[in-house]
């Protein structure tokens, strides 16, 4: 049925207008029941408060969900990780300054999932000599150092002789660096005894974490006399022994002996040197003896002990972890990964914290001046204006100098203290101004509108008005500033670390900044993951800032409240 209509006819009523009411099919109508009692109906639904009501238009935007999500998991990340990961908690004495490894240095991302196919497994590829192929391919550690991929060879004439000239192609296991001689105490010593004993691999080939000593000194002596008895002059072998003297030196990973003559042209070469091989083509080891001929795995001076050890191995021994890094190393042999972490926290608690102080000290500023309006808000904006026209670099580098120069700062904050104190005052100073200018804005905006101005016939007091009236009518877009804060803050301390005017380097102190000038220092050609992470990282919080900050922009806007998609 119609909806029921009533006319009502007044001598004011027009001739027309009567007959079409006479004219109406009087059974589309029926009459009231005057004695009928009418009420209003109860809600069947329960009431929200504002703050619901905003969080229900917030999870309707999809991408401000997304985006707060991963805000979440990058806040996680930076908070876990530095918890969690048994690098940030390796012994103070053999890492003061934190977790830190030279012998690791540009190791490339590895995951053990990704290792097996190929991929992420800590290998980078490169083209090498034909003697650095030989130092991975002879290496007498407990690991395959690098993978051969192809061989090129390259062919020279000059005059009558052919030179052949080959280079090769490999993967090279970042992590997997061979040998290295490292110094320990007479204890130490006895427990790596010990441990090899009790896991049955002590002297065992391929297995020991210690090596025989390497005696390139009296190998050179012989190869010396050698040389001699081939009829060479003793100035050319004064010069051939002092270039692989030096080679040696260079390379102490090398544990087999060497030649000047060339395999192919069997010429002596002054530069260039050749693995020697026994009858079963395997390199002569050069290892050093006792008076027995009982190979010598260590050097004593003032009770420390001089070991050679597979590096790898030994790490995982001492530290009782492997020093794979998921995003690779810097140039440092820090883990980027832990790095990463730690510098997004420290970049986190700077913007929200450096947010909070602006967004507080802008929203009582603007609201005053705003609220109040004539005079006071004419003074308000020129001082404004003047703090305003300091540029905050000037402020920062004033305020490092002052700060780093005071003996009091120094010793009560410490170097990393001083810094955090001067990019506070620096970034504090005129950060405010934008809220306040924001505020001011929305309160001009609303603080004439009618139902302020009831709430004030009926008696209403300043503080209620700003706070129960205004203000909430204005959250949305001073929210929405302070959200977009974060981000700026975090970007322009990024800057300043990148650019080198802030520098953690000798606090110990790391940012998302400082991790980009590390990538930079890199090289993007030779090492991109130094600097792909943390472009990452930063990325993702300036997107989702932004697109956090928009969705509760719309969630607190009051015009929308209560509508529907």
């Amino acid at each position: 049925m119609e909806e029921n209509k009533q006319f009502y006819l007044t001598s004011e009523t027009s001739e027309q207008e009567k007959k079409h009411v006479e004219s109406l099919d009087s059974s589309k109508f029926k009459f009231r029941n005057d004695s009928e009692s009418l009420h209003d109906q109860a809600f069947e639904t329960k009431p929200i408060s504002y703050l619901h009501d905003c969080f229900n238009r917030f999870v309707k935007n999809k991408s401000s969900i997304v985006a707060f999500f991963i805000i979440l998991i990058i806040a996680l990340y930076a908070i876990i990780v530095p918890i969690s990961d048994p690098k940030a908690h390796v012994n103070s004495t053999d890492f003061p300054n934190g977790y830190r490894d030279y012998a690791f240095r540009y190791a490339t991302p590895y995951n053990s999932t990704f290792a097996k196919l190929g991929v992420w497994d800590g290998k980078k590829e490169k083209t090498v000599s034909e003697a650095t192929y030989y130092m991975y391919a002879y290496d007498d550690s407990n690991h395959t150092r690098a993978d051969l991929v192809s061989k090129e060879e390259t062919r020279t004439v000059i005059g009558s002789v052919e030179y052949v000239t080959t280079s090769y192609v490999i993967k090279e296991n970042t992590y997997y660096i061979g040998n290295r001689v490292v110094s320990v105490s007479e204890s130490d010593y006895n427990a790596l005894i010990n441990y090899e004993k009790e896991n049955d691999i002590y002297q065992v080939e391929g297995k020991s974490i210690m090596k025989p000593l390497i005696d390139s000194a009296g190998y050179l002596e012989e190869y010396r006399q050698t040389l001699l008895d081939n009829g060479e002059t003793s100035s050319l072998v004064d010069n051939v022994i002092d270039q692989m003297t030096n080679y040696y030196n260079q390379n102490p990973t090398i544990s087999y002996a060497l030649s000047a003559y060339s395999p192919s042209t069997g010429r002596l070469s002054q530069n260039t040197f050749y693995p020697v091989l026994d009858d079963n083509g395997e390199p002569v080891r050069i290892y050093q003896t006792d008076e027995n001929g009982d190979l010598v795995y260590y050097t004593r001076s003032n009770a420390q002990y001089s070991i050679r050890v597979d590096y790898f191995d030994y790490f995982v021994y001492h530290y009782g972890f492997e020093p794979y890094g998921l995003f690779g190393m810097n140039a440092q042999g820090q883990d980027i990964f832990l790095r990463l972490a730690q510098g997004t926290r420290f970049s986190l608690l700077i913007g929200v914290g450096i947010s909070l102080l602006n967004f507080i000290i802008g929203l009582v500023w603007g609201a005053v001046s705003g609220y109040y309006g004539g005079k006071t808000d004419l003074i308000m904006e020129r001082i404004t204006d003047i703090i305003g026209n300091v540029p905050s670099i000037i402020i920062l580098t004033i305020c490092q100098i002052q700060f780093v120069n005071s003996v009091k700062l120094q010793a009560t904050l410490g170097t990393g203290g001083v810094l955090i104190l001067a990019i506070l005052v620096a970034f504090v100073y005129n950060g405010w101004i934008g809220v306040a200018s924001t505020t001011r804005m929305q309160f001009y905006r609303f603080k004439n509108q009618e139902y302020v101005l009831a709430s004030r016939t009926l008696g209403a007091k300043d503080r209620r008005l700003i706070f129960r009236h205004i203000l909430p009518n204005a959250i949305g877009t001073l929210v929405t500033s302070c959200i977009l804060m974060i981000p700026s803050v975090i970007f322009s301390e990024s800057s300043l670390s990148y650019l080198g005017i802030i520098n953690f380097s000798t606090s110990g102190l790391s940012s998302i900044g400082t991790m980009l000038d590390e990538g930079k220092q890199a090289g993007l050609s030779a090492n991109p993951h130094v600097l792909l992470f943390p472009c990452v990282i930063i990325s993702l919080l300036m997107i989702s800032f932004n697109l956090f900050g928009n969705g509760l922009r719309d969630a607190f806007n009051t015009s929308l409240k209560g509508s529907e998609d």
